[in-house]
């Protein structure tokens, strides 16, 4: 399987629009190719999801009654992202209401989860480095090494 791994700078420019670093950017066009789905679950980070990485987790939540309140909430946060292509340069553009909503300009980090890509302004990301595990998220983890 295919994995996106490890952190990288990059900007998001006066057009709003994000340069993948040119080792993510290879990945994702060799493994899946140019097309992507820009949304956030989180007020926390952006998401790039290869777009047939996101069509196979719609398809699951589609399944779902189409009334239940957590499908419907997840569906609407979803949905205010938008399917885009890679441009020559490996340019996506990140949508103005999530750029104004998450804080996603100038400088950022791109950092590979597993199936996507997380997208998160730079001071976000240098708190979060700056902050401890609990001695319970430590103990936790160790329990999954099992």
């Amino acid at each position: 399987m295919e994995t996106f791994r490890g952190s990288y700078q990059a900007t998001v420019d006066d057009k709003g629009r994000l340069k993948l670093p040119a080792r993510l950017k290879t990945q994702l066009e060799e493994w899946f190719g140019p097309r992507v789905f820009v949304t956030s679950l989180s007020p926390l980070e952006l998401r790039v999801y290869p777009l047939t990485v996101w069509e196979d987790l719609e398809r699951r939540f589609l399944v779902r009654p189409s009334m239940d309140p957590l499908v419907q909430r997840l569906l609407e946060h979803a949905n205010y992202g938008q399917e885009d292509e890679l441009d020559a340069q490996g340019r996506v553009l990140i949508p103005a209401l999530l750029r104004e909503v998450l804080g996603v300009t100038g400088e950022v980090v791109v950092s590979g989860r597993g199936r996507f890509l997380a997208v998160v302004p730079r001071d976000r990301a240098q708190a979060e480095l700056a902050s401890a595990f609990s001695a319970e998220d430590l103990a936790a983890l160790a329990a999954l090494e099992q």
